[in-house]
């Protein structure tokens, strides 16, 4: 399975080197206007975003609602952040309003455990998923901590439960932690934050000793020495302007490589019931914006993957996901519901 999501991560990457490298047309940093014939709204959309203002998933929102903005010819799109229950609450309002293309969902990485988590019913598949950009997981202590290594953290953590900040359960980087902490032999008090932001403000306020987010959402605490990078929670090091390398986790716990990994996605999805003029405006809009420098800036400036690709592909991953996010939380005891019950498969 590790293999298969890697595989098809390859294929996305290329697709997205490529996407990106045909965006000149559009470099003025508006999006072509939407053609004649295609759907746009006729009034205010809305973006429903999972997470807390100032995290990834709010940075691409907010990005993508320009974008919009600029490609509909000045249409108002707002952001509404609602997060809570592993991005149920959000996935709910956009659920329950109209079906037409005025509400959007700015999802994150919990979208594919929701049914696991009993937060949200719906499949994955029932949206029409616009990936945007990802990042990579990162574990970082606040400046004057007593931990210069991760061997000092590791070897801390096997005689006593360190303290250390996450999003909430069904987030990628609680579930990094949870390998981490599976492969290295370490024991840990996880406290839940409503975002990377909040996650992170715990570490720098000394309320916990150590938090894995996004390398992306951490770098201007990295670059002003706030916060200190001991290990990526990845299988490669990673090269950081102004800090130096930051050591893959492996170096140190090389059992970490043999689990299944998760991976980071947000962007932006529909449910896929919307009339079909709604799918096809949908899918020529996204298209259009993550060529414009408006998208493409902001994915250069926060130091994220672009992650475009085409539905087909966009709903394969979704599909393998679900297996790793559902069934990692359910073996971990976080999910309650048997991702069994509702036929997804063990990766």
């Amino acid at each position: 399975m590790r293999k298969k999501v890697l595989a098809i991560m390859s294929a996305v990457m290329m697709t997205a080197l490529t996407f990106a490298g045909c965006g000149s047309s559009a470099s003025s940093g508006e999006a072509q206007n939407s053609a004649e014939g295609i759907w746009k709204p006729s009034g205010n959309v809305t973006i429903y975003c999972f997470s807390a203002a100032g995290g990834a998933t709010d940075y691409a929102d907010r990005a993508a609602a320009q974008a919009l903005s600029d490609y509909w010819g000045g249409t108002s799109v707002q952001v509404v952040n609602q997060p809570g229950g592993s991005g149920g609450v959000a996935a709910g309002t956009v659920w329950n309003n109209a079906h037409d293309g005025t509400s959007i969902l700015g999802f994150a990485e919990p979208l594919f455990c929701q049914r696991a988590m009993d937060v949200f019913q719906e499949a994955p598949d029932a949206w029409n998923l616009m990936p945007i950009l990802n990042t990579s997981a990162v574990l970082s202590v606040p400046e004057g901590s007593h931990y210069k290594t991760i061997e000092e953290l590791i070897n801390a953590s096997k005689n006593t439960a360190v303290n250390m900040a996450s999003g909430t359960g069904g987030s990628v980087w609680s579930l990094k932690q949870s390998i981490f902490a599976q492969a290295a032999g370490i024991q840990y008090n996880r406290l839940n934050y409503e975002g990377s932001v909040p996650s992170q403000t715990a570490a720098l306020s000394g309320e916990v000793d150590y938090v894995v987010t996004g390398l992306a959402e951490q770098m201007e605490y990295i670059k002003s020495g706030k916060l200190i990078p001991l290990a990526m929670i990845e299988d490669k090091a990673t090269e950081v302007d102004g800090f130096g390398t930051i050591p893959a986790i492996t170096d140190t716990v090389p059992s970490f490589a043999d689990y299944t990994q998760p991976m980071q996605c947000i962007g932006l999805a529909i449910p896929k019931d919307c009339p079909e003029e709604v799918q096809e405006g949908y899918k020529a809009a996204y298209e259009a914006i993550m060529k414009t420098e408006t998208m493409q800036k902001a994915i250069a400036d926060g130091n994220f993957n672009n992650l475009y690709m085409l539905p087909e592909e966009a709903q394969a991953l979704a599909s393998d996901l679900e297996k790793v996010f559902s069934w990692q939380l359910y073996d971990a005891e976080v999910a309650p519901k048997n991702p069994s019950e509702f036929g997804i498969e063990r990766p």
